[in-house]
């Protein structure tokens, strides 16, 4: 029996006492000492760390796709928005997307009605926003960058626009159709 208690306390750390005064006394006056040594600790940092170094550069190859999909899915909402607001406000709005600066907008349609695009003097609802650097305009199938939603809800015109990263690697595209005003992110 008492072979078989000196395995179990070897098990847990508990070793015998010479003095008495130092640690926790265990049973039949053994210290017990628990925790990590410092080998132990260093191995486990270590590890972590050639797991960190390995998940980074995947991590930095999804940025820029990350990053087109949320400039994207920001002028989807725009596009969304601006034919909510026509159809709740009886009235024109639209979103005008200025590639050359690098901005969107959304806008109500006060000007010139009939022509259904931006004019400088159409009042701005939300924006201009910035788009990121990284991010180029692609493609436009819209006239003069410009979708505008009638108060029953349907477009101006059905097109696209479509927005990709820099080097051109990742690229989603808005569609609206012109008849409902439904618009999608592909």
């Amino acid at each position: 029996m008492r072979r078989e208690f000196n395995k179990k306390a070897l098990r847990v750390g508990c070793f015998p006492d010479r003095s008495g005064l130092r640690g926790g006394l265990g049973r039949a006056g053994r210290t017990c000492l628990a925790g990590f040594t410092i080998i132990e600790l260093m191995i486990i940092i270590v590890i972590i760390g050639i797991a960190a170094a390995m998940a980074v550069p995947s991590f930095l190859r999804t940025m820029p796709r990350l990053e087109a999909r949320s400039a994207a899915r920001n002028i989807l909402n725009y596009v969304r928005l601006a034919r909510s607001k026509a159809v709740t406000e009886r009235s024109q709005f639209g979103v005008y997307i200025d590639a050359v600066n690098g901005q969107y907008m959304l806008f109500k349609d006060i000007i010139n009605l009939p022509q259904e695009t931006y004019n400088s003097g159409d009042s701005i609802v939300v924006g201009p926003e910035d788009i990121d650097p990284d991010i180029t305009l692609s493609g436009s199938t819209f006239t003069n960058d410009c979708v505008v939603f009638l108060p029953t809800g349907s477009a101006s015109e059905t097109g696209s626009y479509t927005i990709s990263t820099a080097d051109s690697a990742f690229s989603y595209t808005i569609s609206v159709l012109s008849a409902t005003g439904r618009s999608k992110l592909q």
